[in-house]
């Protein structure tokens, strides 16, 4: 039974607010290309360090290559995940959380790394000056690894907000 007093109301449409825009493949890769850039030279970084850290690993312990560049992934990827851990982390309330023990997990593990790979720079010359010089530069190895890797997470992670 229909009521003769009941109006059936027609839909109205919504005015459509803001069209979405998808971002272009130049945006995109505009937006990605300073993490991808910095992202290649950390991988270059990694490598130089990898050989020379299994290098003076090998030289201290006499231990066979492959345990020494199993040793040196352990070293350098403990690194670069748990200063990603904490950029990833910061402003959270597991920065805090997450910190209590990567901290002093960083400054262990950068020692050890800075440390052996300065000594296997320096380990095949006895001249003082020279020596002095290859262990300074095998010692800066994991220092820009690691200001590298910040760098580089900060990079990443704004790139997806922007998205």
């Amino acid at each position: 039974m229909a009521s003769p007093n009941v109006v059936q109301l027609k839909p109205t449409q919504k005015p459509s607010g803001r069209k979405v825009r998808k971002a272009s493949k130049a945006a995109i890769i505009r937006r990605h290309a300073p993490a991808i850039g910095l992202g290649a030279v950390l991988v270059v970084l990694l490598y130089l360090s990898l050989n020379h850290l299994a290098h003076g690993v090998q030289i201290v312990t006499g231990c066979e290559p492959w345990q020494a560049t199993a040793i040196a992934i352990g070293l350098d990827l403990l690194i670069v995940g748990l200063e990603c851990a904490m950029v990833v982390t910061a402003g959270t309330r597991a920065y805090k959380q997450v910190a209590r023990f990567a901290n002093p997990a960083l400054i262990v593990a950068f020692l050890w790394s800075a440390g052996l790979i300065a000594f296997a720079f320096s380990a095949t010359t006895a001249v003082l000056w020279m020596t002095i010089v290859a262990a300074s530069l095998g010692a800066s190895i994991p220092t820009l690894i690691y200001a590298g890797t910040r760098a580089c997470a900060a990079l990443t992670i704004e790139s997806r907000r922007a998205a």
